[in-house]
């Protein structure tokens, strides 16, 4: 991590080269030349593989440095910064304060670069003392350590494997059938999975199993390991294809025969290939290469693998999902986490090994196996463990709640040798986004959006090019998952990954690895007292108690997140907080941690690039706020609440503002005034006030980038909407809009009809609403709120929206659904009923949502749904949620050959009696969840219920 750390020093230095030149006037000569020295020093981290000794000092003291001089600098800046905003005569108060901080800071640097000079010269003396001294680490001597931690592996591989394994059994039959089944190609099968699954178990059930035996004529079974040595994999084959180390070769010479014996190892690597492939040759065989980590190790091995159309497969093993996709155009099999059951079968075969065993340990068996979390290696590893220990409530009771502790002990090699593997094997670029990963809790489900927001502020994202940083960190998490070390959690419905964990193993070496090169600490009860300089911190505990027991010197701090209980600060707290954080770039505080202000000295965090709020009570921020040039994203919450949040109208100044979350639509206030910037950066404001103001800097080219856009719509502007709505048509990037149409209060004298209009709330019918919106041709997805009567009418939406989401809907019209199921490009449609709505029939008209694949109703007044031959005919998932006056579904849908689920939440019993007599479609699985019942006169139970859906195949939840 110390080279990503130079890196990242220098990235920031010349950031603040090309933006603050006006601040670091007076010493841009010696940064410049401090640049250079980094850029010097970066350069032997990047050509040195060893990490440990001398070498491992070296590095620590290289970081160490690269620190200083971070600090040094923006302390510089952050005060230069406040002294540029005192009027002309408190800058001439200050004017010999600010001369002899100028030649404090040239002072620092130049130290920092003779101790730079020193790491460098004791460097080279080092190297030349190990030149002259033979008892230097020979090759030879790193080849037999290498060796002994792969034996190491070997062995804790062994551990885990055996023939009569727990678990598995629908894995095995399905890479099993992939194995016997695909043509007579070379096909190859793959096993993907974290350190630890079982990837390796499972190969081996499959490669013992009676059905692969029968089947292929011949099997080999080879490990590659992450350092292949290709001549060793040709030979580790040669052992089961050729079963002596000697072999005999028989020739004609003159007429007779001849016998010579001959050393296999002794054969070049093109030897060997050419006799493993002669040894396959018109044969059906199976060949496990287990540990592939490389896809150039697989281009080396390929052609040992004849393809004689006889059927052959090569079985794979790996962590990582690209190899699996270099081998073969053919999806590899994902293996999961063992279930609870099987995970307490597995801990007891491997303790009690067919003992009896005391009814109170099972509880407290349960519990630890709990904290496994389902990976075979770590529940074999600590069975192993307890299986020499007291078998006894008080020796188990040691173990709960510190199972993690005892897997990661040197004895049990479960850290260094499999789950380090895993991270020393990452490319640098992945290696700080990964151990960021250990600031979150444990079984913390991680919003996927923040985190990428995270990782480009802390400038882990680098050298994009042209590409947008955001989509640079999708990728680098993506990568992650795809090498087993990230596991995915939740799905968007648009198939991104919305939130995602790591397994509290793997979060144990985030930590583990911080702890050492300083990038992070998490701070709990047991360690507040502990005295560290870490450059990003995360409190689990509570706040009280870390603001009253902590006096660390916090100016080394760059970011700074709250996990602990829900604290408020007083303002006292709050200021002290803010003064020891000066130099922050991620600031991330608890949910309404600040009470329902934000301190108006945010505008010192001159450095801050990330700042996270959660919320509810914050109605106004201070404009202090523009004074923070480099602040990328504000994240104040999602947008909940319809009370508006008052921001400066000179929102244009922050110029390298990339995302603008509140919970409540943006009002801008103060002087309405000709913007001067662009904000070419900006690509997120998810609620803003549509007024003349917002219009006009919209209107203007203020926010050219805009991708993602929401709009309060309030009931007191009357026809002026068609017109500032127009100037949404400036946003040509604008892909996601979302539209909340304030409501007015309802009177009595007002026709219940009346009320349910677009016209009485906003002014405007829903036909000019839609004429501005219609045209907005990139945009595809779209959200209305207090949608009302707007599929009342011919409706005209963008033309390539895919995702469309209309929620508070009063009544829809055969005209409006009708025009609604011609926009050709619609995937995705959610339509909710509002609370004063009226009773309907839909109509699906035949050939209509010709691309639609789910359409999901929620409390709509639906009396009776009719569905015309050919609509919806892409059509794979419908969701029906307390829509309780439709009886029934269409006969129509159950020819839908894409139909794969139907759910139905809280139907009527007419509905519920329609569905349980249901003759259900093969391939189509019907779910039921429904709605609660507190009357006593019940007739069927639950579980009487639950027998009669479940007989015929219906997924009955409750």
């Amino acid at each position: 991590m110390a080279d990503s750390v130079v890196s990242f020093v220098l990235d920031h230095l010349s950031q603040l080269m090309a933006r603050e030149a006006k601040l670091l006037c007076g010493v841009e000569d010696r940064i410049k030349s401090l640049q250079n020295e980094l850029e010097m020093i970066n350069e032997f981290l990047n050509t040195s593989k060893s990490k440990k000794g001398i070498e491992k000092k070296v590095v620590s003291q290289i970081r160490d440095v690269a620190h200083l001089a971070e600090d040094v600098i923006d302390t510089y800046v952050a005060k230069v910064a406040i002294h540029e905003r005192r009027t002309m005569m408190g800058r001439l108060l200050h004017s010999v304060h600010q001369a002899r901080l100028l030649h404090d800071v040239a002072e620092k640097i130049d130290q920092i670069k003779n101790t730079i000079s020193e790491i460098r010269n004791n460097k080279i003396k080092y190297e030349e003392f190990q030149e002259s001294n033979s008892q230097s680490t020979t090759k030879a001597e790193e080849e037999e350590k290498e060796k002994e931690r792969a034996q190491l592996l070997h062995k804790l591989r062994r551990n885990v494997e055996e023939e009569d394994v727990v678990g598995f059994v629908r894995d095995s039959n399905v890479v099993i059938r992939r194995l016997l089944e695909g043509g007579s190609s070379r096909n190859v099968v793959s096993i993907i999975g974290m350190g630890g699954l079982g990837k390796t178990t499972l190969a081996r059930k499959v490669y013992n199993s009676r059905e692969v035996k029968q089947y292929f004529r011949c099997c080999a079974w080879v490990y590659v390991s992450d350092e292949c040595r290709v001549k060793e994999i040709f030979l580790g084959l040669l052992k089961h294809l050729m079963p002596n180390l000697e072999y005999q070769r028989r020739g004609n010479t003159k007429g007779k025969k001849r016998t010579r014996e001959f050393n296999i190892s002794k054969l070049s690597e093109e030897e060997l290939k050419k006799l493993v492939r002669e040894c396959l040759e018109r044969k059906r065989y199976l060949v496990v290469l287990d540990d592939l980590w490389k896809t150039q190790d697989w281009d080396e091995l390929h052609d040992a693998f004849p393809d004689d159309n006889k059927g052959s497969r090569i079985l794979i093993t790996s962590r990582l999902k690209e190899v699996a996709l270099h081998t073969s155009h053919h999806p590899p099999y994902y293996l999961q986490f063992l279930s609870e059951d099987e995970s307490w079968e597995l801990f007891c075969k491997k303790v009690f090994r067919g003992e009896e065993y005391s009814s109170d340990l099972e509880p407290l068996g349960k519990q630890i196996v709990q904290s496994c979390r389902g990976l075979p290696l770590s529940i074999v590893v600590l069975a192993g463990l307890l299986a020499n220990k007291e078998k006894s409530y008080r020796e188990w009771s040691k173990v709960v709640g510190h199972v993690n502790w005892y897997l990661t002990q040197d004895e049990t090699q479960v850290k260094d040798i499999v789950l380090k593997l895993s991270y020393d094997n990452l490319p640098r670029r992945l290696k700080p986004c990964f151990l960021f990963l250990g600031i979150f809790p444990e079984d913390f489900e991680i919003p996927v959006r923040p985190l990428l927001q995270r990782w480009v502020a802390e400038g882990f994202i680098q050298e994009t090019g042209n590409r947008d940083p955001d989509d640079v960190a999708e990728d680098y998490l993506y990568e992650l998952i795809d090498r087993s070390l990230v596991q995915v959690a939740a799905m968007k419905t648009s198939g991104g990954v919305k939130t995602c964990h790591i397994h509290d193993l793997l979060r144990d070496l985030c930590i583990s690895e911080s702890k050492e090169d300083k990038v992070f600490q998490v701070c709990t009860g047991n360690n507040i007292l502990i005295s560290t300089k870490p450059r990003r911190l995360s409190i689990h505990c509570n706040m009280g108690d870390y603001i009253s027991s902590n006096n660390n010197d916090q100016s080394c701090i760059r970011s700074l997140f709250m996990f602990g209980p829900r604290y408020f600060f007083i303002p006292s707290e709050l200021k002290r907080l803010f003064k020891g954080f000066k130099l922050v770039r991620v600031l991330e505080l608890g949910t309404d941690s600040c009470g329902g202000k934000i301190p108006s000295n945010l505008g010192d965090f001159i450095h801050l690039r990330y700042l996270r709020i959660d919320s509810q009570h914050v109605r106004i921020i201070p404009a202090s706020i523009l004074t923070l040039q480099n602040l990328q994203t504000v994240d104040l919450g999602c947008w909940r609440l319809t009370i508006p949040i008052s921001f400066p109208a000179q929102i244009w100044k922050l110029k390298h503002l990339r995302h603008l979350y509140a919970p409540g639509p943006i009002k801008l206030r103060g002087h309405y005034s000709k913007p001067s910037e662009v904000m070419w950066n900006l690509q997120t404001m998810n609620a803003i006030v549509l007024d003349e103001q917002a219009s006009y800097l919209i209107y203007k080219g203020t926010f050219p980038n805009l991708k993602n856009l929401g709009l309060k719509i309030s009931s007191g502007r009357k026809a002026k909407w068609p017109k500032l709505l127009q100037s949404l048509l400036q946003l040509s990037h604008l892909s996601k809009l979302r539209i909340s149409f304030e409501m007015k209060l309802f009177e009595g004298s007002v026709s219940r009809n009346y009320v349910n209009s677009m016209e009485w709330h906003i002014g405007c019918k829903p036909q000019e609403v839609l004429q501005s919106i219609g045209q907005l041709s990139h945009v595809t997805t779209l959200n209305i709120r207090n949608a009302l009567d707007l599929l009342t009418c011919r409706v005209t939406f963008p033309p390539n929206v895919i995702k469309l989401t209309l929620t508070g809907i009063s009544c829809v019209t055969d005209e409006g659904m009708d025009s609604l199921g011609n926009h050709t490009k619609l995937q995705k449609l959610r339509l909710t009923g509002g609370f004063w709505s009226d009773s309907f029939d839909l109509n699906c008209v035949a050939g209509r949502f010709p691309q639609l694949q789910v359409f999901e109703m929620s409390g709509l007044k639906v009396r009776n749904w009719k569905l015309g031959n050919s609509a919806m005919l892409c059509l794979q998932s419908l969701i029906i949620h307390k829509c309780e006056m439709l009886d029934g579904i269409p006969n129509e849908l159950w020819s839908l050959i894409a139909l794969r689920k139907v759910q139905v939440k809280q139907p009527s019993e007419a509905m519920a009696h329609m569905l349980q007599n249901l003759e259900m479609k093969d391939g189509v699985e019907l779910i039921v969840e429904p709605k609660e019942r507190h009357d006593s006169t019940v007739i069927l139970s639950m579980d009487e219920i639950w027998e009669a859906f479940n007989s015929r195949g219906i997924v009955f939840v409750y």
